[in-house]
């Protein structure tokens, strides 16, 4: 969707276009695009002369003669393209303006969510659509209002930010980039955002929506502000689609996440979430300590979800072993899954573990989902050692990742399954950690011995406690 600065780009591009032409002929193609009579609308407008365009937020406003005043939205792909009035239409040509100059405008929009409402000088600020728009963060001189207006809300600032009745002007991109600037996790609660926070946020979306004005906008995906025009900002953005490369202050991965069903791009250790609850996920090699991180949650008295229980549950279940049997073609003898037949089966067929885990990843993540929906915990705890692999990291704010190196990692499973040590090593081999602990917003290294491993979990856990205030 076009923002703020393409929506400047698009007004200065038009200006020069139809300043000082009078329309001669307006042809409605797509009803649904006039939020006004259509009759009307023609009728106003034909014989009237265009003599400015301004924007409020995201509309662009065209000043014609007689008070006359065109308010139009671009929606998701909404664009002008002026032609000779001997060229054809262009292809998604909605609404066409012909100009006495031998010139046409053509409204173009593939998707049709566009809009044009026809108003007066008098009333055009007192249409619905612009009156519940909040000020531009270059009108914004104390953030108390924003401030006011955020303290009840335990939206997600993102969300918040996005409310164009809030403050006007930033979308998907913009927000994204304001955010990482800014130092502010996506999903951090509205009303914990602190007035010096809010001021951050203001100066920071002054500062990048000049420079993406200054740009030209951003040219994303099928969207240009006109015809044979590219915007340059998206050459210069930091975070948005950024998912999987490196941050450029502090080297972790930017992960993606949705809020508010908005893809959200944010780097795990710069943006760190505030406020409860905390969904974290933990993540490891087998034998690295997940448990016992897990068990130190547990202690603290937060509410905690092992998914390693959740998929021995699972196996109890002959339901589960029936879709299991009939998946992988083998037999269990007795009720549930046997585990043996199971290890057994896997490894001379390798090639059926990613079988096996689609079929289980699904159930374990309806578990999950439910867990960090009903949980009235500060912290949720759930301990997922396949995380990445199951594409489970969108569902934590925060991920910690528990480390340790081949050699105690093999001791440890010889202590506790000396017959099948070997075996859950290669089996561990298909593990993803050390292509995706980057994205980890905590890293805690399982290399001492016990004590030393506990006191860092312990530690781990009094850093998310400071950051629930």
């Amino acid at each position: 969707m076009p923002e703020l600065p393409e929506v400047e780009t698009v007004k200065n591009v038009l200006l020069p276009i139809v300043k000082g032409h009078t329309i001669k002929k307006i042809d409605i193609l797509r009803n649904s695009i006039i939020h006004s009579d259509i009759n009307e609308f023609v009728k106003c407008l034909e014989g009237e002369t265009f003599l400015d365009i301004s924007r409020i937020g995201k509309f662009l406003i065209f000043h014609l003669t007689n008070d006359k005043v065109l308010i139009s939205h671009l929606r998701m792909e909404g664009k002008y393209y002026e032609y000779l009035e001997s060229d054809p239409d262009s292809k998604y040509a909605r609404v066409v303006f012909h100009f006495e100059n031998g010139h046409k405008l053509c409204y173009d929009d593939s998707r049709t969510f566009g809009m044009m409402v026809l108003s007066s000088e008098s009333e055009y600020r007192k249409e619905k659509e612009i009156a519940k728009l909040g000020p531009e963060p270059f009108a914004i001189n104390d953030v108390t209002p924003l401030l006011k207006k955020s303290k009840g809300k335990k939206l997600p600032i993102k969300s918040n930010l996005l409310d164009q009745s809030l403050m006007t002007g930033l979308g998907n991109i913009y927000v994204d980039e304001v955010l990482f600037a800014s130092k502010i996790h996506p999903l951090t609660p509205s009303h914990l955002i602190s007035k010096k926070q809010w001021e951050t946020i203001v100066k920071n979306s002054r500062d990048i929506l000049n420079t993406a004005i200054e740009s030209g906008g951003s040219t994303i995906k099928s969207y240009h502000p006109g015809k044979d025009i590219d915007g340059n900002f998206q050459t210069r953005l930091k975070a948005y689609g950024k998912a999987g490369e490196l941050c450029p202050n502090c080297g972790a991965t930017f992960r993606f996440i949705k809020v508010g069903g908005r893809g959200t791009t944010f780097c795990p250790r710069c943006q760190l979430k505030y406020g409860e609850p905390l969904n974290v996920g933990i993540t490891g090699k087998i034998a690295s300590g997940k448990s016992s991180l897990l068990e130190a949650f547990n202690n603290a008295g937060y509410e905690t979800l092992s998914s390693d229980a959740v998929v021995a549950d699972l196996y109890k279940r002959n339901n589960v072993a029936n879709a299991i049997e009939k998946l992988l073609k083998i037999k269990f003898p007795g009720e549930g899954v046997d585990k043996n037949i199971l290890r057994e089966h896997i490894l001379i067929n390798p090639k059926d573990k990613k079988k096996l885990e689609k079929c289980v990843h699904a159930l374990v993540l309806k578990e999950i989902k439910n867990f960090l929906a009903t949980s009235k915990s500060p912290i949720r705890a759930v301990e997922v050692p396949l995380l990445f692999e199951a594409k489970m990291d969108a569902l934590f704010d925060t991920i910690i990742v528990t480390d340790i190196n081949e050699k105690k990692q093999y001791n440890l499973l010889k202590e506790r399954d000396p017959k099948n040590a070997d075996y859950l090593l290669e089996i561990n081999k298909t593990n993803k950690i050390d292509e995706n602990k980057n994205k980890a917003t905590y890293l805690i290294s399982n290399n001492g011995d016990k004590t030393q491993f506990i006191k860092e979990c312990n530690k781990m856990i009094n850093k998310l406690k400071d950051r629930l205030d």
